[in-house]
């Protein structure tokens, strides 16, 4: 059936305490978007040439100089151009990928998670450790069948959806005629 393909998902999760800058799961749900012909909107990896607001490697250790030395009004400067792209890439996608690890100080995540589901996009998230142990909140503002355990389990789902096999929930979910 292919709903998915055409589709813009972005990929939502922590950079600035992630181990690896949050590339690594973004590399792998890319590869398994593309597919399906999804497009893949990753803010480790922006679709913009504005090369200046990127956040992670060299320029996450600046950024990361700069709060430690309290550079504060060039920081701010700096995270408004990252936020507003990373935002607009959000306000674009179709739906959107969230991935939640509490270790990671999630802030930008959490932002990112309340925006899609204000949105009313089809927002699908997986945890670190587990569907069990993400924050009671979560299960008071999204649906927890949209919660999964790992990446794999989310995949599945979107495959479901893909083929038309998932009961899909027509208030977040729109598909268009080509």
């Amino acid at each position: 059936m292919n709903r998915l393909k055409g589709l813009r998902c972005y990929l939502a999760g922590p950079i600035d305490h992630a181990a690896d800058d949050g590339v690594g799961w973004r590399n792998r749900a890319k590869l398994w978007l593309k597919q399906k012909g999804v497009v893949a909107m990753d803010p480790c990896d922006k679709p913009t040439d504005q090369a200046e607001y990127r956040e992670i490697g060299d320029e996450k250790k600046y950024l990361m100089q700069l709060k430690e030395e309290r550079r504060f009004d060039e920081l701010t400067t700096y995270m408004k151009g990252i936020a507003h792209i990373d935002l607009r890439m959000l306000d674009r996608s179709d739906f959107v990928i969230v991935y939640i690890d509490m270790d990671a100080k999630p802030f930008g995540t959490i932002w990112e998670l309340q925006n899609a589901l204000h949105q009313k996009k089809p927002t699908l998230v997986f945890a670190s450790n587990g569907k069990e142990n993400v924050s009671l909140w979560l299960y008071g503002v999204m649906n927890h069948n949209y919660i999964f355990d790992d990446m794999g389990k989310l995949f599945r789902h979107l495959n479901e959806v893909d083929m038309g096999l998932e009961d899909v929930d027509l208030t977040r979910w729109v598909f268009f005629d080509e």
